[in-house]
């Protein structure tokens, strides 16, 4: 087993605990007589952050909240006199912490019309933000609710005096739980009213109450006999078989571990600490470094889930959750090669021209990505069709699931990793999943396979590898297997990687509630990418008088040729899905200006997609057809933004427009002389003219466009005519 170390604040009695969400290095800490303290370097230095906080030593602070979709926003409830004129309860910060206000407007004691004192515990609502509900007790408190952002507070009704905790159903953020004088309650419309629904918990001190992440109708709770479980949504409720039957105050259920709970004893004259892992059959002790004091809150951060914090009588300590050898995950297995979906269409592969393009053949990242999602109980779409590689493989036809081209040497067809993580934040905003995954990309090194074995104690990550039967082929890793990976093969079936030779890149979809914004480009070989950022900083490769010449500035970012996907055909030969792509990857790009230069050595056609998705996940894809040679580089730009429609634009001059109709004469994509000459003549008498008369080289580029249409199909290719019906159409509308 593991032990815990030492984070900081020896000196205080941590009640209350959080991590910002966004970031995982910065932690505060909510205290007994010494008010808030907050961490920038996760726990290595904490200041006290009590501006506007009038009497800090005057309680102890029960609950700190941050506001996932904006990390400045943090709420705290406390117990005792801190704020003006004796008053308690809820504070404020849009600044991280930097300066605190009152924000317990609303809440009044309809018995004695005393101020707000003591709020006991406090929750957000992760899907609406501006939405929180309190748990406020002594001079006959209830829950309330706000929804502006605690700006005001609305008391629930049916409730007696003082409830002691709040939380909200994972999946349904109408339906909440409290603990008060009756026992359990519970409200089916959003906090306004409550019901009793269990006498549990209404002779007996209660300390704590916990859902399981995974399937909302177990509920956990503790008293002064031990830690109890319902798997009826908290109408009944059994000692746990563990019988552990002490004092435990803290308790928490693991959000990305099944069945995973946490307890600490809080007697404060000794500490304990334990973890279930099947739902609280059997208990194990996870004491060994933590100090002779009270647990009173303990944290598993849903981004760093490989560490638990513990508040404790004598400050902050953690526990590493990755100890251990990883053991193998229990991933469902889907088979490609499943006759309900592998005989169908593979993508949209037939318009590209592949034979017998099917699921069976080329269906492997689809496949692994279904187990990804089936594993994390991702098991239906918003119209409740069962997801499987087949449902799947449809729904990313429809929704940029796969990006697609045509170049020199042939088309392509790409998978659209981050689409992965749209879906789930789809189906999380209906409740069809209670977590949200992000994607992210690791290459082989030392580092990469100490993030692939904490990966694999918590979830699995789909890996790129091949061999004598395949030379890109993907497959689900789900733990260590001596010195390789177990993995879920979607095609033969192989039980551990060291059938492969190894692996080249790691997919990672991460249990996230955090930001989706992506920059993903594909283009075809043979057109290299160079992309600048708004700071200047370039990432990709570019021809510099023939030579090819490699950058990578920009963080996070990467840039390779992703080979097409392959496999045997019918006569045992292996084929490739295509020609493969140049991949930019770029996870959570910041807003401004981006420039993405193409260049090649040769003369060629080229298509480009660009997919950009916003911070929410909403997505959009830009396909833009062009043609390039050794002397002409293309630039299109980009005006990203992480909240709004980006826009997407490839740069024409008029120079660029007499490149483009010479280089699609040379590749015979306009076949005429007498048409390549008159679309020469009109553009070379706008640019003339135009710095005399823009109207008058308007009519020229109009005539020009005439031109394309009629000769579209005869004369003039129809990729050709894409190209050029861009280009003039760009430069009359930018003159």
């Amino acid at each position: 087993m593991g032990s815990w170390t030492f984070v900081g604040l020896n000196n205080s009695v941590i009640h209350s605990f959080a991590v910002d969400p966004n970031n995982p290095t910065i932690l505060y800490a909510g205290t007994a007589g010494n008010g808030i303290f907050k961490s920038t370097d996760k726990g290595i230095t904490w200041n006290a952050i009590n501006n506007g906080i009038s009497n800090p030593t005057a309680g102890y602070f029960t609950e700190i909240v941050i506001n996932p979709n904006n990390s400045n926003v943090v709420y705290a409830g406390g117990v005792g006199t801190f704020g003006s004129s004796g008053r308690t309860g809820i504070f404020k910060s849009i600044d991280g912490g930097a300066s605190w206000a009152l924000a317990d407007n609303g809440i009044t004691d309809v018995v004695f019309g005393a101020q707000p004192q003591d709020d006991f515990s406090m929750i957000i609502d992760p899907n609406n933000t501006n939405t929180l509900y309190a748990a406020l007790g002594t001079h006959c408190g209830s829950v309330y609710k706000t929804t502006d952002g605690a700006g005001t507070w609305t008391r629930g009704s049916g409730l007696p005096c003082d409830p002691t905790v709040v939380r909200l159903d994972p999946f349904n953020s109408s339906l909440l739980y409290t603990r008060s004088a009756q026992g359990i309650n519970n409200s089916v419309d959003g906090g306004l009213n409550w019901s009793n629904i269990s006498s549990f918990g209404a002779n007996s001190g209660f300390f704590a109450l916990a859902i399981d992440p995974f399937g909302s109708n177990n509920l956990y709770a503790n008293d002064n006999t031990g830690v109890y479980r319902s798997t009826d949504s908290g109408v009944n409720w059994a000692l746990s078989s563990g019988a552990l039957n002490n004092v435990y105050k803290a308790l928490v259920s693991d959000p990305v571990r099944p069945n995973t709970v946490y307890a600490g004893e809080d007697l404060g004259i000794e500490t304990s600490a334990y973890m279930t892992t099947n739902g609280g059959s059997t208990w194990t002790n996870i004491t060994n470094g933590l100090p002779d004091v009270g647990v009173k809150r303990l944290l598993v951060p849903a981004n760093d889930s490989n560490v638990l914090y513990a508040g404790t009588d004598a400050g902050v300590y953690v526990y590493g959750l990755t100890d251990n050898q990883p053991n193998t995950l229990n991933v469902p297995y889907f088979s490609q090669n499943d006759l309900l979906w592998g005989p169908t269409e593979y993508n949209h592969s037939i318009k590209l021209g592949f034979t017998n393009p099917t699921m069976d053949r080329w269906g492997c990242a689809v496949t692994s990505a279904a187990m990804v999602l089936k594993f994390h109980n991702i098991n239906e779409f918003t119209d409740e069709t069962t997801i499987d590689p087949g449902s799947l493989n449809n729904w990313l036809k429809n929704n940029n699931g796969y990006l697609t081209g045509k170049g020199g040497s042939g088309s392509y067809s790409y998978f659209n990793w981050p689409v992965i993580g749209t879906l789930t934040k789809q189906l999380f905003n209906v409740r069809k999943a209670n977590i949200k995954l992000i994607h992210k990309r690791a290459y082989p090194s030392s580092n990469t396979t100490n993030l692939l074995n904490e990966d694999l104690n918590e979830f699995p990550d789909i890996l790129k590898a091949s061999n004598s039967q395949t030379s890109s082929h993907f497959v689900v890793a789900k733990g260590v297997s001596g010195n390789t990976y177990s993995i879920n093969d979607p095609e033969w079936n192989h039980a551990a990687l060291a059938s492969f030779n190894s692996y080249t890149q790691v997919d990672r979809y991460i249990p996230s509630q955090t930001n989706f914004s992506y920059l993903v480009t594909v283009v075809n070989p043979g057109i290299e990418l160079l992309v600048t950022d708004p700071q200047n900083n370039k990432t990709g490769k570019y021809f510099d008088n023939g030579t090819l010449q490699s950058v990578n500035e920009i963080n996070n970012a990467s840039y390779s040729f992703q080979e097409p996907i392959s496999n045997p055909n019918n006569q045992n030969l292996l084929e490739d899905l295509g020609t493969g792509v140049n991949e930019f990857l770029l996870p959570e790009p910041p807003d401004g200006e981006y420039e993405i230069k193409l260049s090649s050595d040769k003369t060629e056609i080229y298509e480009i997609n660009i997919s950009t998705f916003q911070e929410d996940g909403n997505d959009e894809l830009n396909k833009i057809k062009g043609v390039i040679s050794s002397n002409n580089d293309e630039i299109i730009e980009i005006s990203y933004s992480q909240n709004n429609t980006s826009e997407i634009k490839r740069f024409v001059s008029f120079q660029s427009l007499i490149d483009d109709i010479n280089e699609a004469k040379n590749l015979k994509f306009i076949k005429n002389n007498g048409v390549y000459n008159s679309l020469l003549t009109k553009v070379v008498i706008s640019q003339i003219v135009n710095q005399i008369n823009k109207n008058v080289s308007k009519n020229f580029l109009n005539s020009l466009l005439n031109e394309l249409n009629a000769q579209r199909g005869k004369h003039i290719t129809e990729d050709a005519y894409q190209i050029l019906f861009y280009d003039a159409s760009y430069l009359k509308n930018h003159l």
